[in-house]
């Protein structure tokens, strides 16, 4: 069974899962519980994780271009070096993940509905799309 369909099946537990570089490319885990979970260098390519539960995952070095993360919960989640060009982060509160940069920001797609961290607020345009 590839690690994507095994992540489908058994998406509701998965906190704490130890997923360390492992393909979840396309994956559908929404609503997937993945506190706590080890997804450092891990291919989340186009993976919709709305509503996945985050918190406290460690995302270093993975690769979330065009991941769907509409309200996932990210609080303490570290996004140390990941890749977020077009991840899609509108409806998410950002405000308590860690060593997120404002490049990554600049290259996924957030809106007046993503909640930014606050020493970022002040330099996001007032107006537009970021």
């Amino acid at each position: 069974m590839s690690d994507r369909r095994a992540a489908e099946l058994n998406k509701k537990n998965l906190a704490r899962a130890n997923l360390t570089r492992q393909s979840l490319g396309g994956a559908n885990l929404t609503r997937a519980n993945l506190r706590g979970a080890d997804l450092t260098g891990s291919n989340l390519v186009c993976a919709n994780l709305a509503e996945a539960n985050l918190m406290e995952a460690n995302l270093s070095n993975a690769n979330m271009v065009d991941a769907r993360f509409g309200r996932a919960k990210l609080t303490g989640a570290d996004f140390a070096k990941a890749d977020v060009n077009g991840a899609n982060f509108r409806n998410t509160d950002l405000s308590a993940v860690k060593n997120l940069t404002m490049q990554q920001i600049r290259s996924a797609k957030v809106d007046g509905s993503t909640k930014l961290p606050r020493a970022f607020k002040d330099k996001m345009p007032k107006t537009g799309r970021y």
